[in-house]
């Protein structure tokens, strides 16, 4: 009788340890996805708003990065019948909490960065720089709270697609960024380079690209020359890798990324 209880005794020791080391040290997924402005590029018209909605839902990540971004536009109103307030419907749709920040003015309304979120705290729009002219850019900043109530930051951004010279300053100014917060801070989004670029070689070993460290390099965008442009960047500090996978659904000219992350040192 006195063994039995030792052993559920130290059963139930284990499970609580276990439980504990969850608690401490949780996992969470992080989407990132190019969503073509609302629209599916190979059916012209066609919204695909429910599809990324399902996918978000169905995936169930802590936060997901969305670029190309149109709000209250006339060109939405051209797939949608009307003007509509895409992240926030997305919102509705999905149960998350949206944030969009504006890059520019575009078609009678806006263009930038949205952000779901399950649990924030507060956001910061970050205008990026561009030194040798372009289209406006910008990162979405939230600072997030997960299950365990920790706190985190997430900045999810689109970069420029002209001129070399703008990316590099518009990384130099999100990382910049990100060091300066007083949490561990993650990043993702369509970046408009691939690893063999100079802005790729840039970026400080302090961040990880989820993609390198599971040793993947498929394309993220839908063209020829098969590019992989869309990222999730870490600081292997705070956070390790648990798994890494780019989604084959056709709802854009991009390919969702999913990653799942642990926090190992918040």
């Amino acid at each position: 009788m006195k063994k039995t209880s030792l052993v559920i005794i130290i059963f139930l020791h284990s499970l609580s340890f276990c439980v504990f080391a969850q608690d401490k040290n949780p996992e969470f997924k992080v989407l990132t996805y190019n969503i073509y402005h609302g629209e599916n590029p190979g059916h012209p018209g066609t919204p695909n708003i429910d599809d990324v909605a399902n996918l978000i839902i169905q995936l169930q990540p802590e936060v997901v990065a969305l670029q190309e971004m149109d709000s209250m536009t006339t060109r939405l109103e051209g797939v949608y019948g009307e003007k509509i307030n895409w992240i926030a419907e997305l919102a509705k749709k999905t149960g998350y909490r949206g944030y969009f920040a504006k890059a520019m003015d575009y078609a009678e309304g806006g263009y930038g960065e949205g952000v779901l979120v399950k649990n924030a705290l507060n956001y910061k729009t970050q205008e990026l720089p561009t030194p040798v002219g372009g289209e406006p850019r910008a990162a979405a900043w939230v600072k997030i709270e997960l299950e365990n109530r920790e706190q985190l930051y997430f900045g999810a951004t689109h970069l420029c697609h002209q001129f070399e010279e703008n990316r590099l300053a518009q990384l130099e100014a999100i990382t910049h960024y990100a060091d300066s917060l007083s949490k561990p801070a993650f990043w993702a989004g369509d970046l408009n380079f691939d690893p063999s670029s100079t802005e790729y070689k840039s970026i400080s070993s302090k961040w990880t690209d989820a993609g390198l460290a599971a040793s993947n390099n498929s394309p993220t965008f839908d063209s020829e020359e098969g590019k992989r442009i869309d990222y999730v960047w870490f600081d292997a500090e705070h956070f390790e890798l648990v798994n890494y996978k780019v989604i084959d659904v056709p709802f854009s000219d991009h390919y969702p990324v999913l990653v799942t992350l642990r926090l190992i040192n918040p």
